[in-house]
């Protein structure tokens, strides 16, 4: 194969991909139902390997997490390592306050955070309402690896 047939080639299945990742506007002779249905597939396997690393915001978003996700991936490139992690997190940020997340997503948000930051130290903390009030605290320093420690909010009575 000559280097301009692979130089066409590689055009055309770079079109081809984006047509199935995004749905729609198929290179002439792919039918278009056959298509549709393998790029549905695609979009469910990416998904799943979302939902596997992000449990809480799956359960969070509940019946709308299959749809919602599907109207992201439709949108936004899948990151280049493929990293379901990294993936959750532009998804989850995606929402903004569309659907403000529950404590449990919260924390996978910090800690996904933590384990996705590379350079120096990382900290951040979220108060927690649910089930006791309490503060997380997460961080991530290069030579420990990321630390998670959660602290019990006491209430204190007002003098009256």
């Amino acid at each position: 194969m000559s280097a301009p047939d692979r130089e066409g080639y590689g055009a055309r299945q770079a079109q081809l991909l984006d047509a199935l990742l995004r749905g729609g506007d198929y290179p002439a002779g792919f039918v278009a139902a056959q298509a549709d249905a393998a790029g549905r597939s695609l979009r469910r396997k990416r998904a799943r390997a979302v939902a596997q690393a992000w449990p809480a915001l799956a359960l969070h978003l509940g019946g709308t997490f299959d749809a919602r996700f599907d109207a992201f991936a439709r949108a936004v490139d899948a990151p280049a390592s493929g990293d379901p992690l990294r993936d959750g997190l532009a998804f989850a940020r995606s929402l903004g306050h569309d659907a403000p997340l529950g404590d449990d997503a919260r924390a996978e948000l910090l800690l996904a955070r933590a384990a996705l930051c590379r350079r120096g130290v990382w900290v951040r903390a979220a108060r927690l309402r649910r089930p006791y009030a309490r503060l997380l605290v997460v961080a991530r320093v290069p030579w420990l690896g990321v630390v998670h420690r959660s602290f019990a909010c006491l209430r204190v009575a007002s003098p009256r």
